[in-house]
């Protein structure tokens, strides 16, 4: 188990949190328990305890068991990259996203935003489903993006 500070990039409507270590930029899962019992919010940093998470399928290298509160100040936090944006929207989508729908919610134009779904995809945070509209076609009429390959499915991660 470590102590360190934790920065909380996003909290999904499931009530559970994903947050960035600052000393690595690792990621770390924060649990609904901890985030409700911490009255944890978006953009501050905590101290926490973290274990290597160990859940079948995880993608996040830390899950946090316990946060600290204490009386210093938070840092300010760190800027987002568009990935990191991107990734946080993903979590928090109800379904899947159209790249088009990722680029309104990114405020940016769909060549950027298919980028960054594309690099996240690449390090299999992702999943991705291309549609084309008919037979012979080179290149997909448009993609949809998840948080895995069974929401496209309509099952439960």
């Amino acid at each position: 188990m470590e102590r360190v500070q934790i920065f909380c990039k996003a909290i999904i409507k499931a009530g559970s949190a994903f947050g960035v270590r600052t000393d690595t930029g690792e990621e770390a899962f924060i649990p609904p328990s901890l985030v409700q019992g911490a009255g944890l919010r978006e953009g501050e940093t905590v101290d926490g305890i973290l274990v290597p998470n160990m859940r079948k399928g995880a993608t996040t290298e830390w899950f946090a068991v316990r946060i600290c509160r204490d009386e210093r100040p938070s840092p300010p936090p760190p800027a987002l990259s568009i990935d990191d944006r991107a990734y946080i929207a993903i979590k928090a989508a109800d379904g899947y996203l159209s790249t088009t729908e990722m680029a309104d919610i990114l405020k940016t134009d769909t060549s950027l935003a298919h980028n960054a779904l594309l690099r996240l995809f690449n390090q299999g945070k992702i999943a991705k489903a291309d549609i084309y509209a008919s037979g012979g076609q080179s290149r997909p009429s448009f993609c949809l993006w998840s948080s895995s390959a069974k929401v496209f499915l309509g099952e439960e991660e």
